[in-house]
C-alpha cells in the first residue's frame, strides 16, 4: 500500500474513532477496508489503537480500583477445570494457562476484577452491575471494536489489547506487554 493510501485510511480511521459507532459503523469499516484492499484485521486494529491513543489519558486517571479486566475464554487451557460463575470463567489457578499469572497481576494492582468472559454478551451485564470506571479488554480486534462500542455505550472508559494469537482456542497475549498496560496510571 503506498504512502498516501495509508494516510487515506488513517484519516478515516481517526474520524470514525472520534465518533459514537455502533456495528452498522463496523460493517462499514469492514466495507471500506474491502474496496481499498486493506486487510480488515488491519483496519480493525487501527482503529483499536486510535480509540485507546484517545481514552489513553483518561485510563491512566482511573484508579486501579475502579478498573476491570475483561479477558476472552480462548486463553484458557483445553483441559481448563474453571467452572461457569455469575461473571464468567472462575480460574482455579491450576497453571495450565497464563490467565492465573493475569489474574495475580490485576490483584496485585487493585483491580477491581478480572473476568473471563464466555462470550462477549456477559461483558455487558459486568459493566452494569460492577460498576468500573475503566475497563481493558484482551482480544481479537474485531471483538475489541465490539467491546469499544459497548464502553461508549455504558459510558465506560475503555481500552484494548490485541492478542498475539488468535483463532478462538489456543490464543496467545504478551504477558509483559499487558502487564505494562496494566500499570498505566498518571
Amino acid at each position: 500500500m503506498n504512502p498516501r493510501d495509508k494516510s487515506s485510511i488513517m484519516r478515516v480511521v481517526n474520524k470514525i474513532a472520534k465518533t459514537k459507532l455502533s456495528s452498522v459503523a463496523l460493517q462499514k469499516m469492514e466495507h471500506v477496508a474491502t474496496k481499498m484492499g486493506v486487510e480488515e484485521n488491519e483496519l480493525l486494529a487501527l482503529y483499536v489503537e486510535t480509540k485507546n491513543r484517545s481514552m489513553k489519558d483518561s485510563f491512566a486517571s482511573t484508579d486501579y480500583s475502579e478498573r476491570v479486566l475483561l479477558l476472552p475464554q480462548c486463553l484458557r487451557a483445553k483441559d481448563c477445570p474453571a467452572e461457569l460463575g455469575k461473571y464468567g470463567y472462575e480460574c482455579q489457578q491450576c497453571g495450565r494457562c497464563s490467565i492465573a499469572k493475569i489474574v495475580q497481576m490485576t490483584k496485585d494492582l487493585g483491580y477491581k476484577g478480572t473476568f473471563v468472559l464466555p462470550g462477549g454478551s456477559i461483558a455487558q451485564k459486568i459493566l452494569c452491575e460492577v460498576k468500573p470506571k475503566a475497563s481493558l479488554g484482551v482480544a481479537c480486534s474485531k471483538e475489541l471494536v465490539l467491546g469499544s462500542f459497548l464502553c461508549e455505550k455504558m459510558g465506560v472508559i475503555g481500552q484494548g489489547f490485541g492478542l498475539l494469537k488468535d483463532g478462538c482456542i489456543n490464543t496467545v497475549v504478551d504477558l509483559q506487554g499487558l502487564l505494562e498496560f496494566l500499570k498505566v496510571h498518571k
